[in-house]
């Protein structure tokens, strides 16, 4: 069912390809939309199964011998993404249908992106093998490089979307070595088996190596400080797809990451410390910059930071229930944990609703600049209610679905101390910092609204309100309340089961909380008043720190990334200018002089042998005939400058090697080098053919004597190598490892089961190196100089 459900994706991308010269209206974005409808179908239906403990499993073997198959899973935690993506996609695919125009946009392409993306973030989630979910890890950061960058023509695209590549790849890398990592401690990819290896796992040397390079690609991927810069660069996408991926898909990958593999990575004091103290500050950090944000989406994309550094913050703090035993204990860091899995809920519902509302404002207004807006709610009111209700839902204020988690919020960071890696210091530490960033919160979110829908009305033109526009903004506002009503109902259909995942422990598994709207009147409560109270009176009176809110960083990451960025590309570019000069006989120099260099280094290292023990097989008359024959000709292409009489010589040369060959008793070698220097020797004659055969210059002393130099060192090169393979003596001849050919790939022909089999890869990227030389060569051939045309028609 669940590779069913991947191909279906697949099938429905392939439609929308195929789409692409059909003149269809908005048909693709109808088309498109079957796909996160049939997921949600299929998710929905298998709530009862999870609920039961009825996980679905799904083998397909690809590489067995070194673990790697594609393995899904349908457990708790990732039925929760899984309907997360879908249903959130539900309301995002169709509200893109209504946002882009079919007489201005590409829509298959667009749809076919957004549907490739959802693929991903789904195949992410139903991994159970590490190596797979590398795969579907960096097809996310793929889709998204294709959908920020979807108005190519626009340079904040094309900026944003090689930002936000370079990082999440990057992290994709490292958190590929740490699954390197986790496979030499336990010899399988299977996420199941490593983590009931985890006590195993946490006695190794590897551990916290391993333990790094995960939380850098959680990291990455989930905005955390500092590799936050690149989320705000991606608002150059299209709001629908900033929408899904702030709501419900790529940076919620990070999270899920480190929530798979808690069960692990929470027996490390180090991750806690690390996981919550990033996520604070990452908090804080995110939600006073979002305060200076003029830009609306500028402000969403810093509340996103914010609020990612906050869930991050409890997984941290949660992530001990791995290897916690006391029962006060394991009561704290369930409760934590299970506010995590319930904030990460209601910031997908409300992030959602306020992408779509502000990208029918952008749509309708033309400016997401809240300097030029004030009024708006004359003209939009449905999306003022739903962005007002989001915004509250955001800012933890009562009555709405976030006052519940941020109320769990508060209670984590009080009750620190419980935890076996945090003391009363750091409790007061990190509970500090979290209500101050929350005042942050509450500041950005309320002021969003004060400034956008009321006070002086600055538009000047006329606007309307597209009923069918706001629909799923709508919805999603109305399930902020209705989950503050009855959250237990969420908690115990899709809470409650992906934190037992997480857990990976029944017993553990008994201490989930109970939601409840109302907690009673305790510290938390407290806490959260005292929020909204600071808050108000900040938000009434902003303009009293415009200084502090206004005032210019001059030392911050992306200005320092843009200052190196564009220090590397000067001086690459005038490094490139002096290497690539457009002369042959430079390029050759500084090839054969850079191997030369490698040489020199080789021998230093390995020595030079002695002259009266290097071996010297028997020669007769003939050898020294062609010796004698090779260096006249080598001499002889000195002084002649007729081109082609210079190649008849040079594969004169060649056959004398291939000569050289039979005599030692080498017939293969001979065939091979006869081939050659033929079709070398004419294929230079046909291209000389079809060009002036104009002669080399006169005799130059000082040139030919750099040629003579450089064929010297050259020589020197080859009998280098010669003399330190002599040298190796002490290495194992590889020719061992191949002698059993037919046993180890059943090929009866040696050299083709090296290159077949034990050299596969190797072989195919040979391939790919001559497809992509074919490709350049057909392009130059059929390369038109188009400079002046454009001004000549």
């Amino acid at each position: 069912m669940l590779v069913g459900l991947l191909i279906t994706l697949l099938i429905v991308m392939a439609i929308l390809i195929m789409m692409k010269k059909w003149h269809t209206k908005q048909l693709p974005g109808y088309i498109a939309l079957l796909a996160p409808l049939i997921a949600s179908g299929v998710f929905i239906s298998q709530i009862p199964k999870v609920l039961n403990h009825h996980y679905l499993i799904e083998i397909y073997q690809w590489l067995p011998s070194y673990d790697i198959n594609l393995v899904l899973r349908l457990d708790g935690l990732s039925l929760f993404f899984a309907l997360l993506i879908s249903l959130i996609g539900v309301a995002v695919f169709f509200y893109a249908t209504q946002y882009l125009s079919y007489k201005h946009d590409d829509l298959p392409r667009f749809f076919t992106y957004l549907v490739l993306f959802m693929f991903s973030m789904i195949g992410i989630v139903l991994s159970n093998n590490t190596i797979i979910l590398y795969v579907f890890w960096e097809l996310t950061s793929v889709s998204s490089f294709l959908l920020i960058s979807y108005w190519y023509d626009r340079s904040e695209s094309q900026k944003g979307a090689m930002t936000s590549f370079m990082v999440t790849v990057f992290g994709g890398l490292a958190m590929f070595v740490g699954f390197i990592m986790l496979y030499v401690m336990t010899g399988t990819n299977t996420i199941t088996k490593q983590i009931a290896m985890r006590e195993e796992i946490a006695m190794h040397p590897l551990f916290i190596p391993m333990i790094v390079m995960l939380l850098l690609g959680a990291f990455t991927k989930s905005a955390q400080w500092p590799f936050h810069f690149w989320l705000p660069k991606a608002m150059a996408a299209p709001t629908p797809v900033s929408a899904y991926l702030h709501s419900a898909t790529m940076v919620k990958a990070g999270i899920f990451l480190l929530l798979r593999f808690t069960p692990i990575l929470g027996y490390s004091d180090f991750y806690a410390y690390s996981v919550t103290f990033v996520g604070l500050l990452t908090m804080i950090y995110g939600s006073f910059t979002a305060i200076r944000q003029s830009d609306l989406k500028g402000i969403l994309a810093y509340s996103t930071i914010s609020q990612l550094g906050m869930i991050m913050s409890m997984v941290g703090l949660g992530g001990g229930i791995a290897k916690a035993t006391d029962t006060v204990m394991v009561e704290a860091y369930a409760y934590v944990l299970f506010a995590a899995i319930f904030h990460l809920f209601n910031h997908a519902l409300f992030k959602a609703t306020l992408f779509m509302g502000v990208g029918l404002i952008d749509h309708e207004v033309g400016t997401r600049d809240i300097r030029y807006l004030g009024g708006l709610r004359r003209y939009l009111p449905l999306t003022m209610l739903a962005m007002f209700a989001a915004s509250l839902s955001m800012a933890g204020f009562p009555l709405f679905n976030g006052f519940i988690s941020k109320e769990m919020f508060f209670e984590g960071l009080i009750h620190a101390y419980k935890l076996s890696a945090f003391n009363q210091v750091l409790t007061v530490v990190v509970a500090t910092v979290g209500f101050v960033a929350s005042i942050f919160t509450f500041v950005y979110a309320l002021n969003m609204i004060k400034v956008t829908f009321f006070g002086e009305t600055r538009i000047k033109k006329h606007l309307h309100e597209p009923k069918f526009f706001i629909v799923p903004a709508m919805i999603l506002a109305t399930l902020l309340p209705v989950i503050f009503v009855i959250p237990n109902t969420i908690g115990t259909y899709i809470i409650e089961p992906a934190f037992l995942s997480v857990v990976s422990n029944t017993e553990k598994a008994e201490y989930a909380p109970h939601l409840a709207a109302w907690h009673g009147f305790n510290m938390p409560l407290v806490m959260s008043l005292a929020v909204i109270a600071i808050g108000t009176v900040i938000v009434w009176r902003l303009d009293l720190m415009k200084y502090v809110i206004q005032k210019e960083e001059k030392w911050s990451i992306p200005k320092m990334l843009d200052y190196s960025g564009h220090s590397l590309e000067t001086y690459s570019g005038w490094g490139l200018r002096a290497l690539m000069n457009n002369r042959l006989n430079y390029y050759i120099i500084v090839t054969f002089a850079f191997y030369f260099v490698i040489n020199i280094y080789g021998l230093w290292r390995v020595g030079i042998p002695e002259l009266y023990r290097i071996e010297v097989t028997d020669y007769h008359i003939f050898h020294v005939l062609l010796l004698v024959t090779i260096v006249l000709i080598g001499l002889a292409l000195i002084f002649i400058r007729q081109r082609l009489t210079m190649v008849i010589l040079t594969g004169g040369i060649g056959y004398a090697i291939a000569l050289f060959f039979i005599l030692m008793r080498a017939p293969d070698l001979a065939l091979t080098q006869l081939v050659t220097e033929t079709i070398t020797t004419v294929l230079f004659i046909v291209s000389f053919s079809r060009l002036p055969n104009i002669p080399r210059g006169q005799f130059n002393l000082k040139r030919e004597s750099v040629k003579i130099i450089v064929s010297l060192m050259t020589a020197i090169t080859v009998v280098g190598l010669v003399f330190m393979i002599q040298q190796a003596d002490a290495l194992e001849t590889i020719s061992v490892f191949y002698h059993d050919a037919y046993e180890k790939s059943g090929g009866k022909n040696i050299v083709n089961a090296i290159l077949g089999d034990f050299r596969a890869l190797d072989t195919m990227a040979e391939g790919l190196v001559l497809i992509i030389a074919g490709f350049g060569i057909y392009t130059l051939l059929n390369f038109k100089d188009r400079r002046g045309q454009d001004e000549r028609e």
